[in-house]
């Protein structure tokens, strides 16, 4: 993978007002980084990138035809879901792990990584939401996780997914019931992670724009391999289908 560019988009193939984003698609650290010291088994974790979530994103954006956009960057070097204040914006620690390459940053080490990490992706994902207000409908914004079923430091979530939101707890309990109607998975809201409490990229890009949105969060070992991920895309895609206007 090229270490050029911080994030990858997705074109448009059709003109339906969708638009996916993927904050946590990969554990892709670029080599100067030096794996941040990490092994190669922790950087597979769920720890480094939400596993599953890619393939999730463009299967969603392959069926609604849909423009996208995905993180090319772990977490762990900068998470492009939290504020720039939050003390979890370059972890120094990760479900129990210490990350070496984070251990005393300087100011400007820290401020190398938002300049050409964080940022650059916040920016063309402004610039893809504006792409979509031209269109002129209003349109359905989807932001894609996935969350491991059993953290290291905590105990096992038995949801299957999860629907956050913020501004508008009736239009998550009716994607609930529209996606238990097409397969009877646990679904809770605002778990295993309140959108009342975190939600950055979301407060940050869509909600300012009074658009519709959700964001899933789905277990990881729903989705850990493509086949998979390709079937919960499929059920998922039926379920929202019914919340894209044409």
């Amino acid at each position: 993978m090229s270490d050029h560019l911080p994030f990858v988009i997705l074109p448009a193939k059709s003109n339906r007002p969708v638009f996916c984003f993927c904050d946590h698609a990969t554990n892709h650290i670029p080599g100067r980084f030096d794996q941040l010291g990490m092994n190669d088994v922790d950087l597979q974790r769920h720890i480094a990138w939400d596993i599953g979530a890619e393939t999730l994103t463009r299967q969603f954006c392959e069926t609604f035809g849909a423009a996208g956009l995905l993180a090319r960057y772990s977490r762990l070097l900068i998470d492009p879901n939290r504020d720039l204040a939050s003390d979890a914006l370059i972890p120094q620690i990760s479900d129990g792990t210490i990350i070496p390459g984070n251990q005393n940053l300087t100011d400007q080490q820290r401020q190398h990584r938002i300049d050409h990490y964080y940022e650059p992706y916040h920016e063309m994902l402004e610039e893809q939401l504006d792409l979509v207000e031209l269109r002129g409908v209003d349109p359905l914004i989807v932001s894609i996780h996935s969350f491991t079923p059993k953290p290291d430091t905590g105990d096992h979530r038995q949801l299957d997914i999860g629907l956050l939101w913020k501004v508008d707890e009736n239009k998550a309990i009716r994607v609930k019931a529209e996606i238990e109607r097409i397969h009877p998975y646990n679904i809770e809201l605002n778990e295993p992670y309140s959108a009342l409490k975190l939600n950055h990229t979301m407060d940050r890009h869509v909600v300012p724009r009074g658009w519709r949105h959700i964001t899933l969060e789905v277990r990881q070992d729903l989705i850990d391999t493509e086949a998979k991920a390709l079937l919960m895309a499929e059920r998922l895609s039926s379920a929202l289908r019914h919340f894209i206007k044409s």
